[in-house]
């Protein structure tokens, strides 16, 4: 599909998605579902929020690089998208910002009961948002960076940085990670880790999950991010990525 690999992590360069004003086609074509859908998740879940959000089309792998073009949507056309996996020409991408610590473990987060994914283990990622846009384009990156700024309150700027992005497909749900090293053990991290939860008016986030092993993140990691796991410790696979991609 488009050339992306499916089921696999695989690396890549950048990801560009440039912003198209119109309403995404399927949107148009679903929006009495997507109604009906949001109005039962008032009354199931009302403290979900109906904001903007990105969904893609078009997305293909041309060299090195995932090409697209984005559509604002309201959430509930997302999680419409969710439920009912539609093969029409609309995609869900994001980005994740996998920290790693300075003795070598993981370190991820477990959503609250009140988010749209309770319990779910994963590292810091969220849809891409109206904040995202930056001159006509998705600023994936910054997405990745701000997402764990506001989970986990580590600014990862100055952190040591894979140069290039790792990503993951399954169907039209594509996941893109960077992994960024810190100079702090997983305990110093995870100490200002539940700090920052503690204090976050959001309440988001339940708690830090320390992953050594892939066995560790335990049965509520979505199928990308275990994907993510077994691969980063994966020490073949891991250390020769890491090596040949470079950092900063």
């Amino acid at each position: 599909m488009a050339g992306i690999p499916e089921s696999r992590i695989f690396e890549i360069d950048a990801v560009h998605l440039a912003v198209d004003a119109a309403e995404h086609p399927w949107q148009r074509t679903e929006q009495a579902a997507i109604e009906a859908h949001w109005a039962r998740e008032q009354v199931e879940r009302p403290w979900l929020f109906n904001g903007t959000v990105m969904i893609h089309r078009g997305l293909m792998l041309e060299g090195r690089e995932i090409r697209g073009v984005s559509h604002r949507a309201p959430y509930a056309a997302l999680l419409h998208w969710v439920k009912t996996q539609p093969e029409a020409d609309a995609w869900h991408l994001f980005g994740s910002a996998v920290i790693l610590s300075a003795d070598g473990a993981m370190m991820l987060i477990r959503m609250a009961a009140k988010t749209a994914n309770p319990g779910k283990v994963y590292a810091p990622a969220g849809s891409l948002d109206e904040s995202d846009i930056k001159g006509g384009m998705v600023d994936v990156e910054g997405s990745i960076l701000r997402e764990a700024r506001e989970e986990t309150g580590l600014d990862l700027s100055q952190a040591v940085a894979e140069r290039r992005l790792l990503c993951w497909r399954q169907g039209r749900r594509v996941a893109v990670f960077r992994r960024f090293r810190l100079d702090e053990t997983a305990d110093v991290l995870a100490a200002r880790m539940r700090e920052h939860i503690r204090t976050d008016p959001e309440q988001e986030i339940e708690d830090v999950v320390v992953v050594r092993a892939p066995q560790d993140a335990g049965p509520t990691t979505p199928a990308y991010m275990q994907a993510m796991i077994d691969f980063h410790f994966n020490p073949q696979a891991s250390d020769s990525s890491w090596q040949a991609a470079g950092k900063g």
